[in-house]
Order: structure tokens, then C-alpha cells, then sequence
């Protein structure tokens, strides 16, 4: 995505009383780039399994990059210990649904950098399909 790109930032707390607002939040940003219903719930999931796994106390950043054709998606800092063991590649077992086997599956891409304060920042990133 090396088009003009719009960035929107946000600070959510890891509370499960936020999921909601933070889903309503990136289903708008992902209708902005004209998302199928499909890809809008893909990007859903992903950012909600991720939130589930960085547990319930604190806050996170959640960035998004928002282009003509995909959203790249920053959320962090998140517990390393927790999210690095879901995210680990490790034997895959049929039926058990990951969370690194859903991002995977959901988006077309994902990484983990490190922040400053030690803990990780997982990037996302989701291309809007064929039209």
C-alpha cells in the first residue's frame, strides 16, 4: 500500500465491556476502504482475538492505516509472554483454533515488533478483495 494513506489512532481499555465499541470502531474504519461484508468480519475477528488474548487490565493503542485498497492495523503494547505463546508456531492440531491459525486464516498478513516499554505491538494487515 504505497498510496495516500489516512491514519486514525485510538486508546481502548483491555476491559471485555469495550470489545463492542472497539468492533463498531473497526467495522466503520473497514467500511471506509468499501470492505465486503466478509472481509469487514475477518478484520473483526482478528483485532477481537487478539484483544482476548492480551487480557483484561490496562489499555491498548490500536492504529490504522487506512488506504484506497486495505487497512494495516497496529495494535499495542501487549503482555509479550501472553500473546507471543498464542502466536507461536508451533505442531498444528487439527481443530484447534489458534490464534495465530485465525490471523492465518483472516488476514493477509501479520507480524510482532517490539516496544519501548517491552512489550509487543502486533501489525495486521488486510487487502480489500476484487471488486
Amino acid at each position: 500500500m504505497t498510496e495516500q494513506q489516512e491514519r486514525i489512532d485510538l486508546k481502548a481499555p483491555l476491559s471485555g465491556d469495550f470489545q463492542a465499541v472497539v468492533r463498531l470502531i473497526v467495522g466503520g474504519i473497514a467500511e471506509r476502504v468499501d470492505f465486503a461484508f466478509e472481509e469487514i468480519d475477518d478484520l473483526q475477528l482478528a483485532v477481537e482475538r487478539l484483544l482476548a488474548e492480551a487480557g483484561t487490565t490496562g489499555s491498548v493503542r490500536l492504529s490504522f492505516e487506512v488506504g484506497a485498497n486495505g487497512i494495516r492495523t497496529r495494535i499495542g503494547p501487549l503482555s509479550e509472554t501472553k500473546v507471543a505463546e498464542a502466536l507461536k508456531d508451533g505442531d498444528f492440531v487439527p481443530g484447534q483454533l489458534t490464534l495465530r491459525r485465525i490471523l492465518q486464516t483472516v488476514v493477509d498478513s501479520f507480524g510482532v515488533d517490539r516496544a519501548d516499554d517491552g512489550g509487543i505491538v502486533v501489525r495486521l494487515e488486510k487487502l480489500k478483495g476484487p471488486a
